[in-house]
């Protein structure tokens, strides 16, 4: 009975395949040939030893088998790996078919013979195709003993002989074996490639995940982090606002306000760390002294870590990288906490700037306990910490600072040898600008008084910052956004400088800093934020400028006196009119 056409044609289809899956067919059928080849010329030479074999029989008989095997090498190199495997399959059932019905039927095993082209085809091509095979293998065997059984199969072309059946029997044996290993080890490659490509879609899924919940803890902290740092603001606001009313220096109060200042100090440090990993971001590069910068901190380390910590600094000048100043605090920060914790009972942690040709390095020595090479290997990884309580943001908040700017961080450990940490930028040629400590005369405006707009939307940083900028000698007009700063703009006169948040409703900050670009291009402008920077073109003059909260007085009148003064110089240069800048447009 026929079979229906689309059997047929699923069956002889050649599967659509990738180009490894192509190599490992391809190399499974070179195999076979190479093993039919062998067992050829194995076959010959014991044809040979049968006196009562036709030597011409016998080289026909192998000739033939020798082209073939040939063009089947032929069509493999030119990659019609599965065309080949359906010929080699067919001609080969077809031969050992022709066998069975001139040399005797059943005999020396010839039918088993048939498994060769069952295996190939469901090695190369597809298990249906060997099922295919092995039916029309079976009817092709149960008609031969039929035929056989009722004396109806033609006369033997030589009598049967042990040798021919050992050589049948031989061939079946090695070629099923040769399929069986390749096959075999075709499926331990399959395997080990699936093994792999599941260990990096894990990989790659744990990566997902890993930026799905920092994305989300960025979207979480942005929201608080500027509310926090807005109160942080304030408490750092009064706590120095109540220290220039001590009377006495060294009272009890001013011990009560440094452990308010140190605990202020903390709190930013862990809202920075969460800012910094979850939205990636850090503060504006600039020209940076590194052994001053970490001199300005040399004072608040031993009251962050406690009697118990010895703290060496060895800063020379002379280092000058391009980083942010805030981060290089937070990353001194955050090594010298996880020093502390280290020690337990007390140490000594060393920190040196060391100065090279091309590059600077900081570097950090505790006698702590050390790290063991898994807590080496994880250290940097966030969220991993070996604390009750870590947050396991310090390092991995370490290790991204350092390498947005370009750094790199080298770390040394192990258990009861301490660690170390070693900290690479490259080394600048230019010469930071200096670090003026108070407001000149030259800085202020013209009149008694300088007029300061504040623009922030909480009532109680407004408050405060009002407050404070008014203990400076200013007089501040405060609004709640950056409409109504707008709006006094248009009709104030006099105004000196714009201090102003940036996330507000309605009109932020950055939109203020643009529309004061396009309509007041010179008029001295600072920016503040509690969770993000701005855009680095509207503070790149010299009249405007951006503080990361929480600030300090001192930050904050830095920033002012330093926009004002670009503003009074640019205004009286020759061919400007003096103090034209801080008045209203349509005044100039």
């Amino acid at each position: 009975m026929p079979l229906p056409d689309g059997l047929l044609k699923s069956l002889l289809r050649a599967p659509t395949l990738a180009s490894d899956d192509v190599t490992r067919r391809a190399q499974l059928l070179y195999r076979l040939l190479g093993a039919m080849a062998g067992l050829a010329v194995l076959g010959t030479v014991s044809a040979l030893f049968e006196t009562r074999n036709d030597w011409r029989v016998t080289a026909f008989f192998y000739g033939v088998v020798g082209v073939w095997l040939l063009g089947m090498a032929f069509l493999v190199r030119r990659g019609r790996v599965v065309l080949a495997a359906w010929i080699l399959s067919v001609l080969f059932w077809l031969l050992i078919a022709l066998v069975t019905v001139l040399f005797g039927g059943m005999r020396g095993g010839a039918a088993a013979a048939f498994t060769v082209s069952i295996l190939l085809l469901g090695a190369v091509v597809s298990g249906r195709a060997a099922i295919f095979m092995a039916l029309v293998s079976c009817v092709w065997c149960a008609l031969i003993a039929w035929l056989e059984r009722s004396g109806r199969l033609p006369t033997p072309l030589q009598p049967y002989s042990p040798v021919n059946a050992w050589g049948g029997i031989a061939v079946t044996l090695l070629l099923t074996s040769v399929l069986l290993r390749t096959s075999i080890e075709s499926l331990e490659q399959m395997h080990a490639r699936a093994t792999q490509a599941a260990r990096e879609r894990d990989e790659a899924l744990r990566r997902s995940i890993q930026g799905q919940k920092m994305e989300l803890v960025g979207n979480l902290t942005s929201g608080i982090a500027h509310d926090l740092n807005n109160l942080l603001t304030v408490m750092r606001n009064v706590s120095e606002l109540l220290r220039a009313e001590l009377p006495a220096p060294g009272s009890d109060v001013t011990g009560l306000l440094d452990d308010l200042n140190d605990a202020t100090s903390r709190a930013a440090l862990m809202t920075s760390q969460l800012l910094t990993f979850g939205r990636g971001s850090a503060q504006g590069a600039e020209l940076l002294d590194l052994g001053a910068a970490v001199r300005d901190l040399e004072r608040m380390l031993p009251r962050l870590l406690g009697a118990s910590v010895t703290v060496d600094v060895d800063a020379p000048v002379g280092g000058t990288v391009k980083v942010s100043r805030a981060a290089i605090e937070q990353v001194l920060l955050n090594l010298a906490l996880n020093a502390k914790e280290a020690m337990p009972s007390g140490g000594r942690l060393r920190i040196s700037v060391q100065v090279e040709d091309e590059r600077v390095l900081l570097l950090t020595e505790d006698t702590g306990l050390g790290m063991d090479a898994v807590t080496r290997e994880r250290a940097f990884e966030p969220f991993f910490t070996t604390k009750a309580s870590g947050t396991g943001l310090g390092l991995a908040t370490v290790h991204e600072l350092v390498t947005q700017f370009g750094g790199s961080v080298t770390l040394r450990s192990a258990p009861g040898q301490g660690t170390r940490f070693e900290i690479a930028f490259p080394r600048e040629q230019q010469l930071p600008l200096p670090v003026e400590s108070g407001p000149p005369e030259s800085a202020r405006a013209p009149g008694p008084t300088p007029r300061l707009l504040l623009v922030e939307d909480d009532q109680l940083v407004r408050r405060s910052l009002a407050r404070w900028l008014g203990a400076e000698g200013f007089e501040v007009l405060a609004v709640a956004d950056g409409e109504e700063a707008l709006s006094v703009l248009a009709s104030a006169t006099e105004i000196a400088c714009v201090v102003s948040d940036i996330a507000m409703p309605r009109v932020d900050g950055e939109a203020l800093a643009r529309a004061l670009i396009e309509t007041r291009p010179g008029l001295p402008l600072v920016l503040m934020s509690g969770n993000r920077s701005p855009d680095g073109a509207l503070v790149g003059s010299a009249t405007r400028a951006f503080v990361p909260k929480p600030l300090t007085q001192h930050e904050l009148r830095l920033a002012i006196t330093r926009v004002m003064k670009a503003a009074h110089e640019a205004s009286a240069a020759p061919g400007r009119v003096a103090g034209s800048l801080f008045g209203h447009p349509h005044q100039r």
